[in-house]
């Protein structure tokens, strides 16, 4: 599934690209030969050469999109040519950007790996999340270590191919739009004679936009309160790390507040170490 997630990632985008150029030419300029028509408007190269080359591109169509508009701005100041242009080829060059964001759109549902966790974990108390949207294309497994949940996701990231930058895009992106309080609701549903709803949990962020070194990788994490009523009841850790390819990895950590102990959950180890190296190496 890795394998096809990725190459749809990459490819639908860039098919989606060809495909509105064909259209225009079949329809417009059929008496022109294709690779005339295409070579024809410096858009053309420019969008397929980008679709090529995403790999490399930090956050991918996140960051070619924006750039490639600063770029093209530059370019009809600065050309006569290019400005002239514009009049008479902004609807169909609108069009190719739509044809990538569509590509974008369809590249989040290619499939993502099964997650996988430390030998010392033992088999995973839930490996099936049917709350899940299907979009981003998303696998979840749950174990449970004495009174710690265990949360191993691996996630799509749209439009992104490259590892770099892509961890903290994730995490951003579960902070802005709630979406982590959502998956830590959809753990503690799934988990019978926890004593409590789900609908009782709210997050506080406490440390977030960090990364730490552990070991062989540095990553990016994220702490938080998981409260009820302003009451808190357990802390949570959670780590990212990107893959080439267009994938994310999360491990997210959560330990129950000892109300017997003067310390919290991850007081000694602050960065769940524990248990993200371990994961580290079963990767």
């Amino acid at each position: 599934m890795e394998v096809g997630g990725t190459l749809a990632a990459w490819l639908l985008p860039m098919l989606c690209v060809l495909s509105a150029v064909a259209i225009e030419w079949k329809w417009k300029y059929p008496h022109v030969h294709i690779s005339d028509f295409f070579r024809a408007d410096p858009f053309n190269l420019g969008i397929t050469a980008c679709c090529a080359v995403i790999f490399v591109i930090p956050l991918g169509w996140v960051v070619a999109i924006p750039a490639g508009a600063i770029g093209l701005g530059i370019r009809a100041i600065a050309s006569d040519d290019s400005r002239a242009m514009w009049p008479q080829r902004w609807q169909a060059r609108s069009g190719l950007v739509i044809a990538v964001v569509f590509g974008v759109f369809l590249s989040g549902f290619g499939g993502v790996t099964e997650p996988t966790g430390a030998a010392d974990w033992g088999t995973p108390f839930l490996t099936e999340n049917e709350e899940a949207p299907p979009w981003p294309a998303s696998e979840q497994h749950i174990w449970i270590d004495g009174s710690t949940i265990i949360v191993a996701n691996h996630v799509r990231l749209p439009g992104t191919l490259s590892a770099i930058g892509s961890a903290s895009m994730i995490l951003w992106y579960l902070e802005s739009s709630g979406t982590d309080e959502q998956r830590l609701k959809q753990a503690i549903e799934q988990l019978e004679g926890i004593g409590f709803r789900a609908e009782w949990f709210s997050l506080e962020t406490t440390a977030t936009g960090l990364s730490h070194d552990y070991g062989d990788q540095t990553l990016p994490y994220t702490l938080k309160h998981i409260e009820i009523d302003g009451n808190k009841i357990a802390e949570m850790v959670t780590v990212a790390m990107g893959m080439w390819g267009g994938e994310v990895r999360l491990l997210t950590i959560i330990k129950p507040i000892d109300l017997m102990s003067d310390f919290l959950p991850f007081e000694s180890d602050p960065y769940a170490t524990d248990y993200v190296v371990p994961w580290l190496e079963a990767q």
